[in-house]
């Protein structure tokens, strides 16, 4: 694997798509998602068959409030899916919408999303030609390869190609830091050392824009997570049918009471109610099955 590394696959590498979209990003949101999904009362009633993928075990949550992000973001899905037994109405969307909001714009959220972020980069982030990672770079001295990287954009020819693009108007001042952030992440995982040398190496460079140091700072997960990814697994939990313990399955004469969504029921009434989301209201899942169309329930 040595000898298929180079600093200029290296300072090639980057985790944009051609349409300006950032995979590790996405890939870090799947990896919070996974973590909600992974939250112990949250995969029992609405992923029991989730099976946790590799690097959750990674995650260091610290004080980042992952079972009250888990809850909120459950509910968000509760309220609105509109199902036919009323779920979606026990929920208080407000409260809801108070709880993400104060999360989503937390300097906590921006600490977690630079952690899931370093964690995936180097995994993600691959030359297509030839499937060369970020992560074979790390394994390979890669103190070594930020030194040859700092020296390859140190050099006179790679500012005036930068400064040939944007002349020209192929490349934008809004790009530029975007990449250039990009590279202090490269740098960071390579060797923590090197990135302010680079930094104020390229603060120096008059004929380059101001570059802007947002390492730490960015939003790396970026806005709210989709509840709809969710919305499946959620309306499958409160179609759950529950049948009366002392019913017998098969030779009861009378009607029955079947209830269903009972654990998202009891998920509301106790982890929501605590946080102040429920709205008071019970959904309306109890239904009589007749004798006869009994074998279709059970």
């Amino acid at each position: 694997m040595a000898d298929r590394l180079s600093v200029e696959i290296l300072h090639s590498l980057t985790p944009f798509h051609t349409n300006g979209h950032d995979k590790v990003t996405q890939a870090s949101r799947d990896l919070l998602l996974s973590c909600i999904k992974f939250e112990p009362r949250i995969h029992k009633i609405f992923f029991p068959s989730f099976e946790a993928p590799p690097g959750l075990s990674l995650v260091e949550f610290g004080t980042f409030p992952i079972e009250r992000l888990a809850n909120v973001f459950v509910a968000e899905a509760i309220s609105r899916v509109k199902d036919e037994y009323g779920f979606h109405g026990t929920i208080d969307k407000s409260r809801v919408e108070e709880h993400l909001d104060e999360i989503y714009g937390s300097l906590q959220w921006k600490k977690l999303g630079f952690q899931l972020y370093t964690l995936m980069y180097p995994e993600v982030v691959k030359d297509p030609k030839t499937n060369v990672r970020l992560r074979d770079f790390l394994l390979n001295e890669g103190h070594v390869w930020a030194e040859r990287l700092i020296s390859h954009v140190s050099d006179p020819a790679w500012t005036r190609a930068v400064h040939q693009r944007m002349v020209r108007g192929r490349y934008s001042e809004e790009q530029y830091n975007r990449d250039m952030n990009a590279l202090f992440v490269k740098l960071h995982l390579l060797d923590p050392q090197s990135v302010i040398p680079a930094y104020q190496h390229l603060l120096n460079q008059r004929a380059l824009p101001a570059v802007n140091l947002e390492l730490a700072t960015r939003n790396y997960l970026e806005g709210p997570l989709d509840w709809s990814s969710i919305e499946h697994d959620v309306a499958k939990a409160e179609r759950k049918a529950s049948t009366p313990i002392h019913a017998s399955r098969m030779s009861l004469p009378s009607d029955l009471d079947v209830y269903y969504g009972v654990d998202v029921d009891e998920f509301i009434v106790t982890e929501c109610r605590n946080l102040g989301l429920w709205s008071g209201l019970r959904p309306h899942n109890c239904k009589v099955v007749k004798a006869r169309d009994r074998c279709a329930v059970m």
